[in-house]
């Protein structure tokens, strides 16, 4: 029942207290955004930290939270071990998870990682077709 900034300041400020790994964060506060993508956007973003702790043996991950041209961004960026995107862990569960969810809301998503180089993972969602399906919904 939070706020998408307050709970994602939350969340990281926690996962700073339990974990030696460096956090940074830079969150926008967006307003009238849609309840149901702010959820979306939570989970994609416990999801991308989760697969970091998990996996990618990073020092640093960065999160920015902004809007640009029309859309909502999330940028999750570590500087850990990266992976192949073209190989097998693009089809973990995690990371469908993300996509569908992404899918779902009319977005994209983007993983730019390579093997020793770190990952970064970019969504995308348009505000103004969510604002205009959500009036449609209502009329």
């Amino acid at each position: 029942n939070k706020a998408l900034k307050e709970a994602i300041e939350d969340l990281l400020e926690e996962l700073t207290r339990k974990n030696a790994m460096e956090i940074s964060w830079e969150i926008e506060e967006v307003d009238n955004l849609p309840s149901g993508i702010e959820d979306h956007l939570f989970r994609i973003l416990q999801e991308s930290l989760s697969n970091t702790l998990r996996h990618a043996r990073a020092n640093h991950i960065a999160v920015k939270l902004f809007t640009l041209k029309g859309q909502v961004r999330l940028r999750i960026v570590d500087d850990g071990v990266g992976f192949d995107p073209e190989g097998e862990k693009l089809t973990s569960y995690g990371l469908r998870s993300m996509r569908e969810r992404v899918a779902e809301l009319g977005g994209s998503l983007d993983i730019y990682s390579a093997v020793g180089k770190g990952t970064q993972i970019e969504v995308r969602i348009p505000i103004m077709l969510q604002a205009e399906m959500e009036g449609r919904e209502l009329t």
